[in-house]
C-alpha cells in the first residue's frame, strides 16, 4: 500500500495533519479506538463502551456470510477487527484517510491473523472503487469531517450494490444557536475540529439530505445522553489527559483536552447531539 500525500491547503491536508500528530505513539491506549462509546448502565470503561457502540453499529447493519462491508474511516483497525470477529461477514475493506492510521490497523489485523480484512488510503468524498461494489458501508464518526457530508453520500450511493445499507455515527445541531455566544461556542467547537460549515444539520435535514441522494428507509437515532457524557469524563480523567500528552506531545494533548471541554459546553447548551443513522439504498 502506497503512502498519499495530501496537497498543503487542502481540507484532507488539515484533517490528516491533525490526526497523525503523534499517532506512531499510540499503541494499544483505548485499544486503538477513537469513537466516542456508548455509555450505558453505570459503566465507566471506556474499551466497554467502544465495543458496545460498534456492536450496535453491527446490529444495525444486518450483515451476512456475504456481505463486503466498506468500513470508512476505519482509523486504527480496531472496529474493524472486532467486526470480523463478532458478526458474519464475507470481506471488511478498511478505508482511511490517514496512513499512518492503516499502519496500526493492518498490525492489529495480522496480530489476529485475521484474513478476510483489507486497507486502502484515500478520501471519502473521492473513493478509489468502482460502482456496486460494496454490500454494506459503516462509517464511525468520520464523517463530520469529510468535505462535505453530501458529497459522501453519493460517494456511497455510488459504491453500493443495488439494495445495499449504510450505518453511521455522527453528530449533528441539535438546535441553531439563540445568541452570538451560542454562535461563538458552535462556531469555536467546529473550527477547532476541522468540520466544515456545510455539515452543519439537524436530525431532519439529515435524514433529507440522504433521501436526496437517493436512499429510503433513514432513520435518523439521536443518543448524545448515551455518547458525549461519558466521553467527556473518560476524557476529563488526569490518567488520560497524561497519556495523550505523552502519544500526541504536551501541547497536543492538552490542545485536544481543550477541544473536548468546548464540545462538553456545547453539548450541555443544547447546540449540538450524537446520531445513529440507517438507510438503504434505493
Amino acid at each position: 500500500m502506497e503512502k498519499t500525500l495530501w496537497n498543503k491547503g487542502t481540507h484532507e491536508y488539515k484533517v490528516n495533519k491533525f490526526y497523525s500528530h503523534g499517532v506512531e505513539n499510540y499503541g494499544d491506549f483505548h485499544g486503538g479506538y477513537l469513537n466516542f462509546g456508548y455509555w450505558e448502565n453505570g459503566n465507566e470503561d471506556y474499551l466497554k463502551a467502544a465495543h458496545t457502540l460498534i456492536h450496535k453499529l453491527g446490529d444495525m447493519l444486518k450483515l451476512n456470510s456475504q456481505s463486503h462491508l466498506l468500513d470508512v474511516a476505519c482509523g486504527m483497525g480496531g472496529q474493524c477487527v472486532y467486526v470480523a470477529e463478532n458478526f458474519e461477514v464475507g470481506q471488511i475493506t478498511g478505508f482511511d484517510l490517514v496512513f499512518e492510521h492503516l499502519k496500526w490497523a493492518k498490525w492489529r489485523r495480522d496480530k489476529k491473523d485475521i484474513k478476510n480484512i483489507d486497507f486502502v488510503q484515500g478520501t471519502a468524498v473521492d473513493m478509489p472503487f468502482d460502482e456496486k461494489t460494496f454490500s454494506h458501508i459503516l462509517c464511525v464518526e468520520g464523517i463530520v469531517h469529510f468535505n462535505t457530508r453530501e458529497k459522501f453520500f453519493e460517494e456511497c450511493h455510488r459504491v453500493l450494490k443495488d439494495n445495499g445499507r449504510v450505518v453511521f455515527s455522527d453528530y449533528a445541531i441539535k438546535k441553531r444557536p439563540k445568541n452570538k455566544f451560542e454562535e461563538f461556542l458552535l462556531k469555536t467547537t467546529t473550527d477547532l475540529w476541522n468540520i466544515p460549515r456545510d455539515n452543519f444539520s439537524t436530525p431532519d435535514e439529515y435524514k433529507k439530505k440522504l433521501e436526496e441522494k437517493g436512499f429510503k428507509n433513514v432513520v435518523v437515532h439521536c443518543v448524545g445522553d448515551n455518547v458525549i457524557p461519558g466521553y467527556c469524563k473518560e476524557q476529563a480523567r488526569k490518567e488520560c489527559i497524561n497519556e495523550l500528552s505523552k502519544i500526541r506531545g504536551l501541547f497536543a494533548g492538552r490542545f485536544g483536552h481543550i477541544i473536548d471541554i468546548v464540545l462538553d459546553w456545547t453539548y450541555k447548551k443544547g447546540l449540538c447531539d450524537y446520531i445513529l443513522v440507517e438507510a438503504d439504498k434505493n
